[in-house]
């Protein structure tokens, strides 16, 4: 990890649960004057395929150069990273990717019933069964990731996807102030990108990354509430829903959430 701290003069790290809006949350990050590399989950790898962790560290050597992808025509650029990664992706390696970053970790999270939701029903799309372990449902890891943050006095923030998607200017100007970062609100708007692919194995995921791709600025979440009976019993699935539900429930109350009022 120490060689890839040094060749960049800052890095932003985002950690998110799944169906969150991590990407868009990342795609205001790419119009920053400060930012001109992105990693997009160089942990995908290592869970899902089982690459050890070099593969991972090879993509934070070898990220996304934003230059071709900013939506205008910017001035002078600076060499910072922001790197967006699953909770449950990077799992074990969390402290080692923590151990990056150059200000406070970002958590984003969503309230699991519509998180968990979104994911069931992408992947039932492709064909895929739906249910999925627990353990990606996030929210676990991210507690757990937050309280190795506080046992290791790491600076941290915590936002709630529910609101940055309602008053992205007011939530993001906290979050850009809290990385000591300037914030514009040209932030907010960037040109679709119909033909990038962020997917990193082999187009098994890139279905999920379509609607943000080619769209302009951030949405606001419209999708409809939920309750535990849209989901299926099988497997315990329900009940991890409930259990992960309860754990947002309380890091909603966390002192370092990024409130908008």
């Amino acid at each position: 990890m120490a060689r890839v701290r040094r060749r960049y003069e800052r890095v932003v790290v985002i950690l998110s649960t799944a169906r969150s809006g991590s990407t868009p949350l990342s795609r205001v990050f790419w119009e920053h004057a400060a930012v001109r590399h992105y990693c997009h989950e160089p942990f995908e790898v290592t869970y899902f395929d089982g690459e050890p962790f070099a593969a991972a560290i090879e993509k934070l050597m070898d990220p996304i150069d934003l230059m071709p992808l900013k939506q205008g025509t910017p001035g002078e650029i600076g060499h910072g990273l922001v790197v967006k990664e699953m909770t449950y992706q990077v799992g074990a390696y969390a402290p080692d990717l923590m151990s990056l970053a150059t200000g406070p970790i970002v958590f984003l999270l969503r309230d699991p019933l519509l998180a968990v939701h979104s994911r069931y029903r992408k992947k039932r799309q492709v064909g895929d069964r739906g249910i999925y372990p627990g353990v990606e449902m996030g929210v676990l890891a991210m507690s757990e990731q937050i309280a190795t943050c506080r046992e290791r006095g790491i600076p941290y923030l915590l936002v709630d996807s529910a609101d940055f998607r309602r008053q992205p200017s007011k939530a993001l100007r906290q979050v850009f102030e809290r990385l000591d970062l300037p914030f514009s609100q040209a932030l907010l708007d960037w040109r679709p990108l119909p033909d990038f692919d962020l997917d990193n194995l082999d187009g098994r995921h890139s279905h999920l990354y379509t609607r943000v791709l080619m769209s302009t600025g951030i949405q606001p979440d419209n999708a409809p509430p939920r309750t535990l009976d849209d989901f299926p019993e099988e497997d315990g699935f329900r009940s991890d829903v409930a259990i992960h539900a309860e754990v947002y429930r309380q890091l909603l109350e966390d002192p370092n959430r990024i409130l908008i009022g």
